[in-house]
């Protein structure tokens, strides 16, 4: 019997050439499978704060949204590189792929925000306004954009909001290092503006703040 820790290592940087971020594993052997459950329920308690004989946090609940023709069509594969990371983290994952256009939007319109903590678009910054715009477009949308974090994975081809949050975050760029982001609960409040024409000028109006990452 063993305890396998999961890690995100940083590699690279400096005269080894872009640094970037990849998933490795560390081996502790133990006496038996209940030392190795006993020591992994440890770990996992003193991950988030908590006493390491005190009840283990609730399970975190996502809902990823793929779409497989963002940018060079690469989401699917972005997204099985980082699902092992997720299901290490013991995160709940209900997975959709999405079929056709406006169908994030339509997902958005159907959200119950008490069964879902955070939303991951995997794919470009397409993914990300349909979310938010089906979100907004709710009647409840004051209330679901408070409940709801949104995350982002790299699937398209400029990926400007997830390169924008993980400069901001200090990270490298690329889909390990969004995922272990993700992992780690990092948030970026970000504003969203609704844009308006009256009469012939163009005028922009603050009419809300989302929380992007994860809970």
């Amino acid at each position: 019997r063993e305890l396998v820790l999961h890690c995100v290592t940083l590699h690279g940087g400096g005269c080894l050439g872009s640094p970037h971020r990849e998933p490795s594993q560390a081996r502790m052997p133990c006496r038996d499978g209940g030392q190795a459950e006993r020591w992994a329920a440890a770990v996992w308690n003193i991950m988030h704060g908590v006493a390491p004989d005190a009840p283990p946090p609730r399970q975190k609940r996502w809902l990823v949204l793929i779409n497989p023709v963002s940018g060079p069509g690469h989401a699917r594969r972005v997204y099985a590189r980082c699902r092992p990371l997720f299901e290490a983290h013991r995160v709940a994952l209900t997975e959709v792929v999405t079929t056709h256009a406006g169908h994030v939007r339509e997902i958005a319109a159907q959200i119950e925000p008490a069964e879902v903590d955070a939303v991951v678009c995997v794919g470009g910054d397409g993914v990300v306004h349909e979310l938010v715009n089906g979100l907004f477009a709710r009647e409840d949308a004051d209330a679901a954009v408070s409940a709801l974090s949104i995350g982002v994975l790299p699937g398209g081809s400029a990926n400007s909001l997830c390169v924008s949050l993980l400069k901001a975050a200090g990270e490298p760029t690329g889909p390990v290092a969004a995922a272990r982001l993700l992992c780690c609960g990092g948030r970026q409040r970000l504003d969203v503006m609704l844009p308006s024409v009256i009469r012939t000028s163009a005028t922009s109006r603050l009419v809300h703040s989302i929380d992007s990452g994860s809970t």
